[in-house]
């Protein structure tokens, strides 16, 4: 794991930059690279796209269910599709179009979801989704690609393009510290082991990562030597790295901005059932609406999302 340049300088993205550039890298290689905003090209980066390729970019405004059905028949058509909406309006209200249109007939439309979790809380709980993963895990065909760095977007995008089926990419509106060197090779469905430790594995995705790097920081400065994993690909999800892990410390943390319910750690709880019971600790939203207020950052510190809270949840579960 290296999260710096040669220079020693931290490097901070923005997620819909790195987006907006692979999409524009995408067009140029691939007339048949097309995108459709649901009133979300700014947002997504799809700007850049859109100036470049004007042609293939397809406002549908706050139309997501008709976009996705448009968007099949594209695909249909021999298309590359990529769709760039809000997390809750392109998932849960598109699901019945997402299930029938899209994951059933295995067609390469790929969802740009952007906004989970509490990264809109001046608009409410209609706007706080945090059971996107959930429901879409669910269905046959869908891949789910949560990414934590601007390599990992940028990996994501391409490699969507070339899968057979749906893909759905999780995606923040917050910057993102780099986590992976420039030489890393992302490969969907394969984890990324950050930090080696033997005393407890802590496994994390997209946002959470980093975080849980700085937790595993403060667990080091406590005699607790953790093990990071880094999950970006949650369907299909990568079992042996998981196991290989779990089985040398023999205890696991799952740490995610999603409901704990049939997200990253409900997939890790499912491979740790059938081959290697242990004790897990799932760390992330209960079985319960999300509260509203006036920061991210606020909000993360609320939900025990930030490193210093996550630490502090490690060291209480050992010592249970």
């Amino acid at each position: 794991m290296n999260d710096k340049n040669s220079n020693n300088k931290t490097i901070i993205e923005y997620p819909r930059d790195v987006i907006g550039n692979a999409l524009v890298e995408l067009g140029n290689k691939n007339d048949d690279v097309v995108f459709i905003s649901c009133d979300t090209s700014i947002g997504t980066g799809a700007n850049k796209f859109k100036n470049k390729f004007p042609q293939r970019h397809i406002e549908f405004g706050i139309q997501e269910q008709n976009a996705v059905s448009a968007a099949a028949g594209m695909a249909l058509m021999g298309k590359i599709l990529f769709i760039g909406a809000h997390v809750p309006f392109i998932t849960l209200k598109c699901i019945e179009q997402i299930r029938n249109d899209l994951c059933k007939t295995n067609l390469n439309v790929n969802i740009i979801g952007r906004d989970f979790g509490l990264q809109n809380p001046s608009l409410g709980p209609t706007h706080m989704i945090i059971e996107d993963v959930g429901v879409l895990r669910t269905l046959p065909n869908m891949t789910i690609i949560a990414p934590a760095d601007g390599i990992e977007y940028r990996g994501a995008i391409m490699a969507a393009s070339e899968i057979e089926g749906p893909v759905y990419i999780r995606v923040s509106r917050k910057p993102v510290k780099r986590i992976n060197n420039i030489n890393y090779e992302f490969k969907v469905g394969k984890g990324n082991l950050l930090v080696s430790g033997q005393d407890i594995t802590l496994i994390a995705t997209s946002t959470m990562v980093a975080e849980t790097i700085y937790a595993a920081e403060i667990l080091k400065f406590k005699g607790i030597n953790a093990e990071v994993l880094n999950i970006h690909t949650i369907k299909p999800i990568d079992k042996n790295l998981i196991l290989k892990s779990c089985t040398k410390t023999n205890i696991a943390v799952t740490i995610e901005e999603h409901s704990i319910i049939n997200g990253l750690g409900c997939a890790v709880g499912e491979i740790l059932m059938e081959k290697k019971p242990m004790k897990l600790l799932r760390i992330g939203f209960k079985d319960d609406f999300l509260i509203t207020g006036e920061t991210y950052d606020q909000l993360k510190n609320y939900y025990g999302l930030t490193g210093k809270k996550i630490a502090e949840k490690v060291i209480r579960f050992i010592n249970i």
